[in-house]
């Protein structure tokens, strides 16, 4: 609705050269967006990765400290290209639950590379729903979400998936971008964003306006650490990845506990 009531704005202004890229865009994202999504990101976990890598070691330590000895279970729900798996550092089964199979080809470059992990086939599906993906009751240790809180439809009925699936005492591991800070300028770019829905449709349902740490303030779970902190971008990176980093800069990760 809101890409007529665009498109027929533009036309009554004259615009029409502006209105046919419009069309044109929406033509594409529609048809090819998911693949589109897919290579991007996969593209930019990699430089994800690079910023953040002294936060992902801290913030996976405990899943790699956890059952010492043990081959553990872990879940990943959203694993896109697989840009986690560098940091599970001890053996392992994998399991992971993606809707766009647009990553498989990424995916599986990136897991032949670690072959004390033993990482099964991505399966199609949604983390509100892992029993529609075969994850059954408190069968796994640990669950992992990066950068994927931000586009599930509802957030709680999803956190409550995790925690079905968790085993007793099991951890969910989590680094995800959040809403700025009420009276700062990146809030109030993140709620322009998300206006008729341009950002999620541009990002594969990706929402700006996520306060995610509240979230999980209220998702029942038996212990929460949390903190919140800034995307560290170098002055070095490309454009595209500071524009996009810049937009996702409030950040947050956690540890929660079943």
């Amino acid at each position: 609705m809101y890409l007529k009531l665009t498109v027929l704005g533009l036309l009554l202004l004259g615009w029409t050269n502006l209105a046919i890229v419009f069309l044109i865009v929406n033509v594409i994202m529609t048809n090819f967006g998911k693949r589109i999504f897919a290579g991007f990101c996969s593209n930019f976990a990699s430089k994800y990765n690079d910023t953040s890598n002294s936060l992902k070691i801290e913030l996976f330590k405990d899943l790699n400290d956890m059952k010492k000895g043990e081959k553990i279970s872990i879940l990943e729900i959203g694993a896109g290209p697989g840009a986690n798996f560098k940091y599970f550092d001890r053996e392992a089964l994998v399991q992971t639950v993606e809707p766009n199979l647009h990553f498989a080809k990424y995916f599986d470059e990136n897991r032949s590379k670690f072959p004390k992990l033993d990482i099964k086939d991505i399966k199609e599906g949604f983390g509100e729903d892992l029993s529609a993906a075969g994850i059954a009751d408190a069968s796994v240790d640990a669950v992992v979400m990066t950068l994927v809180l931000c586009s599930v439809r509802d957030q709680l009925k999803c956190l409550e998936e995790i925690k079905r699936v968790l085993k007793p005492g099991g951890k969910f591991f989590y680094m995800e971008h959040i809403i700025g800070d009420e009276g700062s300028t990146i809030r109030t770019v993140h709620k322009l964003l998300m206006i008729g829905g341009f950002w999620p449709f541009m990002a594969d349902g990706c929402c700006t306006d996520r306060a995610t740490d509240k979230v999980m303030e209220t998702a029942g779970f038996g212990n929460l650490e949390q903190k919140k902190y800034d995307l560290p971008i170098s002055e070095d990176a490309g454009i595209p990845f500071k524009l996009c980093g810049g937009i996702v800069k409030p950040h947050l990760m956690g540890v929660a506990t079943k």
